[in-house]
């Protein structure tokens, strides 16, 4: 079943679906004016920037084995397997059980926030660095730019102790992606 799924991104064919259902539910519950609306406004915009990535126009996983590992001819650092892991597990999952909590405390909102924010920041550095587009540049440019203000927004309306959820979210949103980077992406001897 998992490899089914994960052959060719077929999981990433329910993105799109999901992307529309939970912007659909956000705008249903919430304001703009209220602060749970910006918590998880990148729920629905992780899931549009998947689609991009890896449904339409996707190739995310082509382009990291090409240009970023510079893989030789039928080699596959970034398979399909890994990627089916990487975006349920943290993405799917983890935005899931965050955006719940979220309701507990907005901290956890902020995490959502922030994990996008530096996404959105390695496709930018990417784009930059390679001087070409990257499958999910053009919507890590826009929630990029949303992150920034949904993170002031949570913090500055109702963010109890916002000095250590930054410290925090930011600490472990920057080891979840050095931990993809060193140990996902690396090529097994």
């Amino acid at each position: 079943m998992i490899d089914r799924l994960a052959k060719n991104q077929n999981w990433a064919k329910a993105a799109p679906v999901l992307a529309i259902l939970t912007s659909i539910a956000l705008v249903f519950f919430f304001r703009p004016s209220n602060m749970m609306f910006w918590a998880l406004v990148n729920i629905p915009l992780y899931l549009f920037h998947q689609t991009e990535e890896h449904l339409w126009p996707g190739g995310f996983k082509s382009y990291i084995n090409t240009f970023v590992n510079k893989d030789p001819e039928g080699i596959e650092t970034l398979t399909d397997v890994k990627v089916f892991w990487i975006n349920i597990v943290l993405v799917w999952i983890a935005f899931a059980l965050f955006g719940a909590l979220a309701f507990v405390n907005p901290g956890f909102g902020l995490l959502i926030i922030v994990f996008s924010l530096i996404n959105c920041a390695t496709h930018i550095r990417q784009a930059i660095v390679d001087n070409r587009w990257n499958p999910g540049l053009v919507m890590a440019s826009i929630q990029f730019v949303v992150c920034f203000y949904a993170g002031w927004f949570v913090t500055t309306h109702g963010l109890a102790f916002p000095l250590f959820w930054w410290t925090g979210t930011v600490a472990v949103s920057a080891g979840i992606h050095a931990l993809l980077f060193t140990l996902v992406m690396r090529r097994k001897p």
